[in-house]
């Protein structure tokens, strides 16, 4: 095949990406707050497990501090409206949070949290211990099961071909990363030191696979100098030891992935307001689209929130996108379910 043909190929699908992803818009279906025991409830994760639906978040007494030791809390719903605890796990003495859910290749849950120092916080960075928790049911859970490094934040595990895979990160004096992979979802290995590029301070992250198994992480950043927090996307494929980061021009928070039937890649971040950082109250969750050949990404659908919000479960089930999020744009810090609906604005 020719040089020329293989750009003719090249192109047409770089156009045919982007005529999709400009067609593509989103309704909000529904949303409803489903959740509030707590005096601070967030941090979600989704999932649809066994016939029932499983969300899964922290409670605690605020964002985070000194004293706030959070627990998880795992709620389930057959219908998606009404809501039951299913259990609640607790580290004592130590923060518990983040916690997102996956479905192991074996048929069991995956909870993966983190038990964080917090009365010490940045001092003893390296204490913070990444853990899991496993369930046959959603409502019996066995864990803490301590995993990789400690003090590596081990964020999400997503599954492709038996595989788990997980980025875990340190932050302040310590900070790095460390790319991991599990086949059980209680041993993890390391795969790769610190994939992120040179001097960079990437930290929470999301992930999905094409088919052929090249991986697209959604990688938050935080640095001092505003314009160089601007979320970053990397590509890699096979064994997984060479990156390509680009930037996305956009500063994120939260980061949650998923990709669409049609191929398009699918976010839900934490938005902020242009310009230096203005507190709470110019922050808000956005559903957006991906394009990793433009490495680009284009606001589409603001969701009911602000503040103190974001940290979103993503599932596609039945043609409608599932959104679990928290946000305090209501007064309390709360738990949301979105439904949301895909539209061709073509049509």
């Amino acid at each position: 095949m020719s040089l020329l043909t293989l750009y003719r190929i090249g192109l047409a699908i770089i156009v045919s990406s982007f005529s999709i992803a400009q067609a593509t818009e989103f309704k909000l279906l529904s949303v409803s707050r489903i959740w509030d025991h707590a005096q601070h409830n967030a941090f979600t994760d989704l999932e649809y497990f066994k016939g029932q639906w499983f969300c899964s978040f922290r409670e605690g007494s605020g964002h985070a501090g000194a004293g706030d030791h959070g627990k998880i809390r795992v709620i389930h719903s057959k219908d998606g409206e009404h809501w039951a605890s299913a259990a609640l796990l607790e580290s004592p003495g130590l923060d518990l949070r983040d916690a997102k859910l996956s479905v192991m290749p074996d048929g069991r849950l995956l909870l993966n949290s983190c038990e964080y120092d917090v009365d010490h916080d940045q001092a003893n960075v390296r204490n913070n211990q990444s853990v899991t928790f496993t369930s046959t049911d959603g409502m019996q859970w066995e864990g803490p099961h301590r995993v990789a490094d400690k003090g590596y934040w081990l964020w999400q595990t997503s599954w492709f071909d038996q595989t788990g895979y997980a980025l875990g990160y340190q932050w302040g004096n310590h900070d790095r990363t460390r790319f991991y992979r599990t086949l059980d979802g209680i041993h993890y290995s390391t795969l790769q030191d610190d994939p992120r590029p040179p001097s960079d301070r990437g930290n929470e992250h999301a992930l999905v696979f094409d088919p052929d198994g090249t991986i697209h992480m959604l990688l938050r950043r935080d640095h001092a100098e505003h314009h160089a927090s601007s979320a970053l996307l990397g590509t890699s494929r096979p064994p997984y030891k060479e990156w390509a980061w680009h930037s996305l021009g956009i500063k994120m928070g939260g980061p949650s992935l998923i990709r669409l039937p049609d191929g398009q890649l699918l976010t839900v971040v934490r938005r902020y307001a242009e310009g230096p950082d203005g507190g709470w109250g110019s922050q808000w969750t956005e559903l957006g689209l991906i394009d990793p050949l433009k490495s680009s990404y284009a606001p589409k659908l603001k969701l009911p929130s602000g503040g103190d919000s974001s940290y979103a479960g993503l599932v596609w089930r039945e043609n409608i996108l599932w959104v679990s999020y928290y946000s305090s744009h209501e007064g309390k810090t709360s738990i949301y379910l979105a439904k949301v609906t895909v539209v061709n604005s073509e049509n």
